[in-house]
């Protein structure tokens, strides 16, 4: 008992969270751009945002080099932990007792999401597209369910994070919805809006709770 509150106390100590936060996000938006750069001059098909998933920079059918969303996701996952449990931490403290079971739900929202992208890392559309295409469903789900309870959560109590934040992260996913069945300008699109928008959300969420002293 005595090991694991030690291992949990090191993971949620604010400077060992600022840490693994700034490299879980300069890993994961650096090397998906450089897999982006790679699979768009050195691929056969024109890789683009518009008319390519992601998860294409995994297969050789797009890029020469299919390994980057290995070790973009596999390198970067292990390291947003900490801000997870820091998050579910600090907003233990700064909210009422009865919002715990949403605190939870947030909490194993995005927890879900990385361990999603982590496996999607390892398992990817040259493995077995089948099985990558439910995982990335399955990380974009709980993502779904992360936000949409944190914002809530936000939104209606008093947290160092501004309520303008918990707005966005109610209303963004399903607005991306609505704009993907419109399809314009592709429906692919959405897929990197949605990405970018999980993580602006974390990124600023990181910035008012790690700067409280």
């Amino acid at each position: 008992m005595d090991e694991k509150k030690s291992l949990y106390d090191f993971l949620t100590n604010k400077k060992v969270v600022k840490i693994s936060t700034i490299i879980a996000f300069t890993m994961a938006i650096s090397l998906l751009f450089i897999g982006y750069y790679i699979a768009a001059t050195y691929g056969t098909t024109g890789y683009n945002l518009f008319d390519n998933y992601i998860s294409d920079q995994g297969s050789i059918k797009y890029t020469p080099f299919p390994y980057m969303r290995t070790i973009a996701n596999v390198s970067s996952g292990p390291f947003f932990i900490p801000f997870c449990l820091y998050m579910r931490k600090e907003f233990l403290i700064q909210t009422s007792d009865e919002k715990v079971r949403q605190i939870n739900i947030g909490f194993l929202g995005f927890l879900s999401f990385f361990l999603g992208m982590f496996c999607t890392g390892l398992i990817t559309e040259d493995v077995n597209i089948r099985i990558h295409s439910l995982l990335a469903v399955f990380a974009i789900a709980f993502a779904f369910i992360g936000c949409t309870s944190y914002g809530l959560l936000i939104v209606k109590q008093d947290t160092e994070v501004p309520k303008g934040v918990g707005y966005f992260m109610i209303l963004f996913s399903p607005l991306i919805a609505i704009l993907a069945i419109i399809g314009f300008p592709t429906r692919i699109f959405y897929e990197w809006v949605f990405l970018f928008s999980i993580w602006g959300s974390l990124i600023v969420c990181s910035i008012f709770l790690l700067k409280k002293e």
